[in-house]
């Protein structure tokens, strides 16, 4: 019989028929809706990640501290890695017209636990949490932003995960420390911090002091390296360090072990790299322009009179390049 199939039932052996297409029509409209109530629970969910305000994400053994803020698609910004707090990158707030901004802890670092091993704070363990912060929020790409040791994070996480990776902005990143990149930080020291207030600060950074102190302590000292104007200093909150993930990425010679250079080339997506005349620590021949020359869809932006903090001394310039760059990719 035409779309019937005859059954026969064997406890009371009576014949009935069951009509296929139409079962078969709201089976799929069961899947249907089953599907789309799946998703967008799933939707919602994620969605709940990224509100505005603070979040904690079980990944990896760690939870990860982060902050989420702004609008428009979504931007991973971790801490240094090395201890810093991420919460001085907040003051990144002009990236949030453009972006939905996820600042967050690096394992150990802020408000974010971490092993108590050395041995798991090592590139390969940032990178795996990077990854994993960016499934847990449900994301298959993500923009990237990342200062100093941040920088050198997702300059990595790009050179082996482009694929999931929109664009980069580094800033005052670093990707080689060796040589070149120690003979610039000498020239840098000597030639333009030399007044009185830089005296105390290269006392403490070359280890010629015997004063033992915190890490938040010695940031605290060494901090006028950083700038050109000093006087900045006194408008901006302290920064905070955890002594332990200092340690802990010490040990693992994190930043020194691996050359980011030679894996560069594998990124693809747009790139801005911002570096202070000025930084003494990730300096413009040593990283910024190295970096540059090994990514071909870069842009490299030198911020005048500044150090390694171009967004807080040369704010006005910072952000023109910025928004100029951001305006180029649509964003």
């Amino acid at each position: 019989m035409s779309n019937f199939f005859a059954l026969n039932s064997i406890t009371t052996g009576r014949g009935w028929s069951v009509n296929v297409t139409g079962y078969t029509n709201a089976l799929r409209k069961l899947v249907c809706c089953l599907f789309m109530l799946f998703f967008s629970t799933a939707y919602a969910f994620s969605q709940q990640k990224l509100a505005t305000g603070e979040h904690f994400a079980d990944v990896n053994g760690v939870k990860l501290h982060y902050y989420v803020s702004g609008k428009g698609p979504v931007c991973l910004a971790p801490s240094p890695g090395w201890g810093a707090h991420v919460d001085y990158m907040r003051s990144l707030t002009p990236f949030e017209k453009h972006f939905t901004m996820v600042y967050y802890d690096t394992r150990k670092s802020g408000l974010s636990s971490g092993p108590d091993d050395p041995t798991k704070y090592t590139d390969q363990d940032f990178m795996n949490d990077m990854d994993s912060l960016r499934t847990y929020l449900g994301l298959s790409k993500v923009w990237l932003t990342g200062h100093s040791g941040g920088g050198y994070q997702v300059l990595n996480y790009g050179s082996l995960y482009n694929d999931h990776v929109n664009g980069i902005i580094a800033l005052d990143a670093m990707a080689r420390y060796d040589s070149l990149h120690h003979a610039e930080m000498m020239k840098v020291i000597n030639e333009t911090k030399n007044g009185p207030e830089f005296e105390k600060a290269k006392a403490a950074f070359f280890g010629k002091d015997t004063v033992k102190r915190t890490m938040d302590e010695f940031l605290e000292v060494i901090l006028p390296l950083y700038f050109t104007n000093t006087q900045i200093i006194r408008t901006i909150p302290k920064l905070k360090v955890s002594d332990k993930a200092y340690a802990y990425t010490r040990a693992s010679n994190i930043f020194k072990s691996k050359n980011l250079l030679d894996d560069l080339h594998n990124i693809k997506v747009p790139v801005l790299v911002i570096v202070g005349d000025g930084d003494f620590i990730c300096g413009v021949e040593s990283e910024a322009k190295r970096i540059h020359a090994h990514i071909p869809t870069s842009r490299l932006v030198i911020v005048k009179n500044a150090g390694h903090l171009p967004w807080i001394e040369q704010p006005k310039e910072f952000y023109k390049a910025f928004e100029q760059w951001a305006k180029e990719q649509h964003i």
